[in-house]
């Protein structure tokens, strides 16, 4: 075998294993998304209202980083063997999942607006209708947040959660001492300012998608550029075996 080939050779190997630490990597975000507890309260208020996003982008990087370790298997067998048929195989699924990926990001950007459109619209719909079947998390959300309601705390006007309550809105849109509880729950349920909070989660909840996304955003940036290394290795080794048959 040439030097040349030798290199390439060596160098896709090298490349494999640090492409399969990746693989590792978005299992690991994908299994992060599902079972942090800090994240659950957030996700639990969000599905309800994007069709359960953030889950499925999970499993979906799950299902990712498995295919990931089938495709540097088939890339490793190709060097060591110096098989073009593996090697073939290889560039192949690394260009299919490099177009999906170019593809996702296309229509992410293309309905982006949209997401956040249904986002706003859901926020107070489940605060009218569903926020029973999720209060805990919702509790939770807006003492993180300081926040209330989707829109604002008028969304628990007339809402499911009021029926048969005195109460305007949940303890937890009240301004809380160092202790968890109302610095004062009659000005509270008064809405008085200061001792509630006045803006709705909706900019919040907004910001924190934007924020999780990037992450998601960057691990596939960041395969996709490994992926066109090893597109490059991988025809540079088949380059050099056909040089040697001749």
């Amino acid at each position: 075998m040439s030097c040349g080939a030798s290199c390439a050779r060596l160098l896709l190997i090298a490349f494999n294993f640090v492409f399969w630490l990746s693989g590792v990597a978005i299992l690991g975000v994908g299994i992060w998304i599902l079972v942090d507890p800090n994240l659950q309260d957030y996700i639990d208020v969000i599905h309800t209202t994007d069709e359960e996003y953030f889950k499925n982008a999970a499993y979906i990087l799950i299902a990712f980083g498995a295919f990931i370790f089938l495709v540097g298997f088939c890339g490793c067998c190709g060097a060591i063997r110096n098989s073009k048929c593996l090697l073939g195989f290889y560039i192949f699924f690394l260009v299919c999942v490099f177009a999906g990926e170019l593809a996702a990001g296309i229509l992410a950007a293309i309905y982006k607006d949209e997401i956040t459109d249904k986002l706003n619209a859901g926020l107070t719909k489940s605060i009218k209708e569903e926020y029973l079947d999720n209060a805990a998390s919702w509790d939770a959300v807006q003492k993180e947040l300081k926040c209330c309601g989707g829109v604002g705390p008028q969304d628990y006007v007339n809402s499911t959660w009021q029926e048969g309550k005195s109460q305007m809105i949940p303890v937890s849109c009240c301004v809380l001492d160092s202790n968890g509880e109302p610095k004062n729950a009659s000005y509270c349920q008064n809405k008085t300012k200061d001792f509630y909070h006045e803006t709705g989660c909706k900019e919040a909840l907004t910001d924190w998608v934007k924020d999780k996304s990037i992450i998601l955003i960057g691990v596939g940036c960041g395969i996709a550029a490994l992926q066109i290394i090893g597109v490059i290795l991988a025809i540079c080794l088949c380059r050099s075996l056909n040089q040697e048959k001749y």
